[in-house]
């Protein structure tokens, strides 16, 4: 077994030795070896004849040097967890020119190593004397008819028939026919025999206009590039499904072919059942209460997630701990080649380190409100995003949603990812309990403008430029 020690620098750094004797790493180069022997192919050599002299000039540095690391590995961190040592980044080793690994000379090694060590704190401000803005929004007729409406059109059964007139929510079926410089349609020109428009991507308010006085077969002389707020290469591209440098004219003819109107589902005890299953709803007033209640609680659910976000800015605020910086700006240097020292001058530096304090605090919280996330729930969550990405269109289980599932979680820096951004949300839900809330009652528009003041405050968000964990 190798020998470790440690010595603390300050409260922050710390050196720690490692003697390795050869009884540590060789036995292991050696059986590999006698694997490489058996598995060579050289020119001249039958399979496991190679002369073991050869395998050593050919594969012993790399090898011994290989397992050397890995037994520094497994034993620091084997001494960290079980001398509670919680480490930032990485332990940075301290260079020796007269240490030599050598296959012809193995030896007893000593190693040692640079630790930049977490805090020892107690969080502040976890209190339910702390009081943060909990707004609780108000629910409008507006917003009930609203919801009522979308309610209905997601649960159609197809279009109308015989549709004449144009009204806001409908899609048309149109053509498009290029004109020439004097107006008429132009001979060999650019014909789109059908595409779709919804009535709200209309970015021309004349052009919308004229389409809601419109009936079926009218037709209306448009700068195909004014239709929708879209960029000219997308317009030709998957409106018009052109080539990038075909010429056309940008003024075309365009006609309504069909209007076509979502056929709303009835509000009547069956469509009641239909989506209050477990309720007894049979009135429309009845489900005009519960369709409330369901928005309520959507909005109480965004306040919730708003009141996280201001208790995470507070924790921060109220905790700015104490860190081994220039062991942070080293490690950074020695693991990201681009990093120069105006990086450290620059915002980029500042984030790192908020979020390098916020990893103590939610390893802290975590271990305090004892909130463990595990792959199903990672797994979970992401289906319910691809759920709702679809509007729920899309069946939850089955050979499409595995295809998806495995595709966003084959990337293990994604999976990470999401598995701290649960943790966040995890962990915030149970802290926003014990906190203070200062109640005010706003309007839906009155919170939406909340929210906006709120990212605006903000500082712009900047990608991380290194992982930094706790190690224990």
């Amino acid at each position: 077994m190798p020998t470790i020690t440690h010595e603390n620098v300050d409260e922050l750094n710390a050196i720690v030795t490692i003697e390795l004797s050869q009884d540590d790493y060789l036995p292991k180069v050696n059986s590999k070896l006698k694997e490489y022997r058996q598995k060579a192919q050289i020119k001249g050599f039958r399979p496991g004849k190679v002369p073991m002299g050869m395998i050593k000039r050919k594969f012993g540095n790399s090898l011994i040097v290989e397992e050397v690391n890995e037994a520094i590995g497994e034993n620091l961190n084997k001494y960290f967890k079980d001398n509670d040592i919680r480490v930032l980044g990485q332990p940075l080793a301290i260079a020796d020119d007269n240490l030599k690994l050598n296959i012809n000379k193995p030896a007893d090694y000593t190693f040692k190593f640079e630790l930049g060590l977490a805090p020892t704190f107690e969080i502040k401000g976890l209190s339910g004397d702390s009081k943060l803005p909990f707004y609780d929004l108000s629910v409008s007729d507006e917003d009930v008819t609203a919801e009522i409406e979308a309610v209905r059109k997601k649960h159609s059964k197809g279009f109308l028939e015989g549709i004449n007139d144009v009204q806001e929510e409908d899609m048309l079926a149109i053509s498009l026919h290029e004109l020439d410089e004097n107006g008429a349609i132009k001979e060999g020109g650019v014909v789109k025999e059908e595409t779709f428009l919804s009535l709200r991507d209309v970015a021309n308010p004349s052009l919308k206009d004229d389409l809601l006085s419109a009936t079926l077969s009218d037709s209306f002389d448009v700068d195909v590039y004014s239709i929708e707020d879209k960029d000219e290469a997308y317009i030709r591209k998957h409106i018009l499904g052109i080539e990038e440098d075909q010429e056309v004219h940008n003024m075309f003819r365009l006609t309504i072919l069909e209007i076509k109107r979502v056929d709303k589902a009835e509000l009547n005890e069956e469509f009641f059942k239909q989506l209050f299953p477990n309720e007894e709803v049979t009135t429309e007033e009845a489900f005009k209460e519960k369709v409330k209640a369901e928005i309520y609680k959507g909005y109480k659910q965004s306040s919730l997630g708003h009141f996280s976000n201001l208790v995470f800015d507070f924790l921060l605020e109220e905790n700015q701990l104490a860190l081994p910086v220039e062991f942070l700006k080293k490690w950074l240097k020695q693991t990201n080649e681009d990093i120069t020292d105006e990086f450290f001058e620059g915002k980029e530096f500042e984030a790192f380190i908020k979020n390098t304090n916020w990893s103590l605090l939610r390893d802290k919280l975590a271990e305090t409100y004892k909130v463990e996330v595990n792959y199903q729930d990672v797994e979970d969550s992401t289906r319910g995003e691809i759920l709702r990405y679809f509007n729920y269109q899309i069946p939850p289980y089955g050979e499409m949603m595995d295809n998806m599932l495995q595709k966003i979680l084959s990337d293990k820096k994604e999976v990470n990812r999401r598995f701290e951004a649960l943790m966040d949300e995890k962990i915030l839900e149970k802290t926003a309990e014990d906190m203070g809330k200062d109640m005010k009652d706003v309007s839906k528009e009155e919170f939406e403008q909340i929210l906006k003041d709120y990212q605006e405050s903000k500082n712009p968000k900047v990608e991380e430029v290194a992982e930094t964990g706790v190690e224990a």
